[in-house]
């Protein structure tokens, strides 16, 4: 299996865009600096960001340079609290803890910390702030400004306290001293260079993407700085669109020009061409092989590399070259040739179907290797092979209808064969004949191996692992099948309707469907972001406040090690008291552990602003 996530395990060469990337940034002349890291979902943005962090630090464990890393991910923030002030503080105090004992810079911290809590508090117009990063007036907007009179501590050029006094505060003057202050924060830090690195801002909803660009620009936007931003431009861009919805005709190309402003340097990452896609899939089916061992995945990586006669070359990834990298007692078994052959097979369709996504072929073969692990618990290992099991996949991937007419015949019929798959395998094409309507089914026919003579029977119930559980529970009804896959898609939109028709079914109904999702949730291992089936049970208890505390109890299930902020961001806003109790005794519980000190951290304020 394959960790969905970001890695500094380096297949597709994004080590060089990262090289690229600290190259530039080593270019004094460009300081401060903003560079775009774009590319679609799941292309490998966020392990360009990973590798590069890892690069930086390598390089200051070594002497070579003085450069500090610190990772933002906004998403992680969005709902808790200010997107932008959230920024500014992460980044204020990983700053603060490079020193604790130097006074001068726990000063300066302090003092940056009290003007980012009169900034939560003021809560300015995020459009006269946008006024000042574009340069583009926004009608109804520039004038708008707050005042108010607040005690201030202020230091003079040579760090010394002057008197604190009463004085007028504005959002201007706010922006500036907390600009002067934060340059001599980072001169008194002892680092050469920051590197703010903001992955995921295109997860976030359009008015946190605002907020961290804000927070950039404005405040943060200094000599001895570099922001490195991965995000889907197009998402940037709509996130623009979405702020201004009123933006006249001859505003149209305002939101590229938004962009362009804001970003200095564009990287874009390409998606894998056919050949790339076919290497990428042979070397996860090796590091699969190989139990995960990375340095002999690296070796097998750098050798194939190292065969190229330039780096643009189409070279394939063969089992001689892995054989000559790790040598012949690693590769005499079969079992690697076998899964190379697999590889081979996917490639064409994983290609086309996925579009050379990364993350999506990852997720492909973990739904491979998640059924084959199905077939040894019930016992059907040796019955069930790799090869027949990922050809059956691809049709139900990428030809829904027609995989659920051979289930329909396997099913029917004694020996679980499908008459489909044995006709079209025998097929002969005639000449002339029109199959443009059947071509993408007769070109999977031709895959090896040969299945039409195969029993499909148990590839088909490994295959519906889900489906057989509503099938054999007479207690779920039919109609809540489609119910549950909207509450289990992840997808607002879809959330959003979902939600309103829950008033149109019964208690009971929503009981089961309650039930379904939690069992969903608890197969979820990476709980650092919200799971999809858990936002699903807050649209039910949403609708029906009396499921609250059942909420409550899944999330105490859950290991607090690896919980996301979305644990306390999300359950804000309870009905009931017995719920809003039990929330309260769980952020006790979380505030004493110290395993995941972020949680920690969270379900602190969350008391002390409960408690008030």
């Amino acid at each position: 299996m394959w960790n969905d996530k970001e890695t500094d395990v380096d297949l597709l060469g994004n080590d060089k865009i990262a090289q690229t990337v600290i190259e530039i940034i080593g270019d004094s002349n460009l300081r401060p600096l903003t560079i775009g890291v774009y590319g679609d979902w799941g292309v490998g943005k966020s392990s360009i960001l990973s590798i590069l962090q890892s690069k930086v630090k390598a390089e200051k464990v070594a002497k070579v340079s003085n450069n500090h890393c610190i990772l933002f991910n906004g998403w992680l923030f969005q709902g808790y609290e200010d997107a932008k002030t959230a920024l500014m503080e992460t980044v204020v105090t990983e700053l603060a803890e490079l020193q604790p004992a130097n006074k001068k810079v726990q000063k300066f911290a302090k003092s940056l910390l009290g003007r980012i809590n009169w900034l939560k508090v003021a809560k300015f117009s995020a459009g006269a702030l946008l006024t000042g990063i574009t340069g583009l007036p926004v009608a109804g907007i520039i004038g708008e400004g707050i005042s108010r009179v607040k005690k201030m501590t202020e230091y003079s050029d040579d760090d010394s306290m002057i008197k604190e006094e009463e004085k007028e505060e504005t959002v201007t003057s706010q922006i500036h001293a907390f600009r002067k202050e934060f340059k001599k924060l980072i001169s008194s830090s002892k680092v050469d260079h920051i590197i703010v690195l903001v992955d995921d801002l295109d997860r976030c909803l359009p008015k946190s993407v605002i907020e961290i660009l804000e927070a950039i620009r404005l405040f943060l936007f200094v000599e001895g700085t570099t922001f490195v931003i991965s995000a889907d431009e197009r998402m940037i861009e709509y996130a623009v669109k979405e702020h201004f919805p009123n933006l006249p005709a001859s505003y149209t190309e305002y939101t590229k020009n938004y962009l362009e402003k804001l970003i200095q340097i564009p990287i874009r990452i390409p998606t894998l061409t056919k050949q790339q896609t076919g290497n990428y899939i042979k070397l996860l089916m090796l590091q699969n092989y190989l139990k995960n061992d990375s340095q002999q995945l690296k070796t097998v990586y750098q050798a194939y590399e190292d065969s190229k006669k330039r780096p643009y070359e189409a070279l394939e990834l063969t089992y001689e070259i892995i054989k000559e990298a790790i040598g012949a007692s690693a590769t005499s078994s079969t079992e690697l040739q076998e899964t190379l052959l697999v590889a081979g097979q996917l490639t064409p369709t994983l290609s086309l179907g996925l579009k050379g996504n990364p993350r999506n072929i990852k997720r492909f073969l973990n739904t491979l290797f998640l059924r084959m692990k199905i077939s040894k618990i019930y016992g059907l290992d040796d019955i069930v092979e790799l090869k027949i099991l990922a050809k059956l996949m691809l049709l139900e991937r990428f030809q829904t209808a027609t995989f659920d007419k051979i289930v329909e015949e396997v099913s029917s019929t004694p020996e679980g064969t499908s008459k489909s798959v044995k006709d079209t395998e025998n097929e002969k094409e005639k000449e002339g004949e029109d199959n443009s309507g059947q071509i993408a089914f007769k070109e999977w026919s031709l895959l090896e191996p040969k299945i039409g003579s195969t029993d499909l029977r148990p590839y088909i119930f490994i295959s519906k692992e889900k489906a057989i559980g509503f099938d054999s529970d007479g207690s779920f009804p039919e109609h809540l099948v489609a119910f549950f896959k909207q509450l289990n898609s992840g997808n607002e939109i879809i959330l959003n309707k979902a939600e309103k028709d829950l008033v149109n079914i019964n208690a009971k109904e929503k009981i089961l469907l309650f039930e379904k999702l939690e069992v969903e949730c608890h197969s979820i291992s990476d709980l650092s972001r919200m799971p999809a089936p858990f936002n699903g049970l807050l649209r039910i208890v949403r609708v029906d406040s009396t499921l609250e505390t059942r909420l409550i109890k899944i999330l105490e299930s859950f290991p607090s090690t690896n919980l996301g902020v979305w644990s306390i961001s999300q359950l804000s806003g309870l009905r009931t008291s017995e719920a809003n109790q039990k929330f309260a005794g769980l952020l006790h519980n979380w505030e004493q552990q110290n395993e995941n000190q972020i949680l920690k951290k969270l379900a602190k304020q969350t008391l002390a602003l409960t408690n008030k």
